[in-house]
């Protein structure tokens, strides 16, 4: 991905003997013209590829925007029409970095690393995925749907690090990304103004704010797929404090 996470789980891999190959996925908005905010992905790249140079670790750029697109995106949407609440990391770990990608180069490498904060145990049946010893960086919850199949080609290099661990190690590795600040945005899209791609893929649809307790009418909304359970912020009304 271009950070400190990957690119220490790179070294971490070189230095345990392995011969890794770096692939880099872009994916859906990368070189769209609907630009909904800022989607780094070229500097994220040129990052990428100082780390590779580096280590002496090929890299591949695989395009996945169809994938994403219709994978995660359209799913996404469909969730939000019917009044769900969707975690494209989730699905973006399940259905790409462990589904389509795992499609696309098939047999070819043994194991899929990446930079996730996770620890496996056990094979087989008795494969387990565990959480990190940093509570605060733990991305179990981003991993919960892989099955034992896509676990069992998986590789955690990070699984027994903190994230200050990590950062020490790019330091002491002198790696080009050790001051990159950690990713935010939705999966890996960038930080999109989440707003506009809503009303730009799913519109505008306004309805009354009610009241449970009363069947009192307090406003009205522009659609609630702009909304989500136990929201407070954003919602226009007075008198409050009011929740979705």
């Amino acid at each position: 991905s271009g950070g400190v996470d990957s690119s220490v789980a790179l070294r971490l891999l070189r230095e345990q003997g392995h011969r890794p190959t770096a692939f880099y996925l872009k994916v859906w908005l990368a070189d769209d013209p609907l630009r909904f905010g800022d989607c780094p992905w070229e500097e994220d790249l040129r990052f990428a590829e100082a780390v590779c140079r580096g280590l002496g670790v090929p890299l591949e750029v695989l395009p996945m925007q169809q994938e994403y697109r219709e994978r995660v995106v359209d799913y996404a949407l469909e969730e939000l029409r019917a009044g769900f609440t969707p975690s494209p990391d989730l699905f973006c770990n399940q259905r790409i970095k462990f589904g389509a990608f795992l499609e696309r180069i098939g047999t070819g490498f043994q194991r899929v690393a990446t930079g996730h904060y996770a620890r496996l145990e056990g094979q087989g049946p008795d494969l387990c995925l565990l959480a990190s010893p940093d509570p605060v960086k733990d991305q179990t919850y981003f991993l919960a749907h892989l099955d034992r199949e896509q676990l069992g080609r998986a590789l955690f290099p990070l699984g027994d690090l903190t994230k200050p661990q990590v950062r020490e190690l790019a330091r002491a590795w002198d790696l080009p990304t050790q001051s990159r600040p950690d990713s935010q945005g939705i999966c890996f899209l960038g930080r999109i103004d989440y707003h506009g791609f809503l009303r730009y893929f799913l519109g505008r649809q306004a309805g009354p704010i009610v009241e449970v307790a009363s069947g009192r009418i307090l406003g009205e909304h522009p659609g609630h797929w702009f909304f989500t359970i136990g929201q407070r912020a954003g919602l226009g009304l007075a008198g409050g404090p009011w929740y979705v």
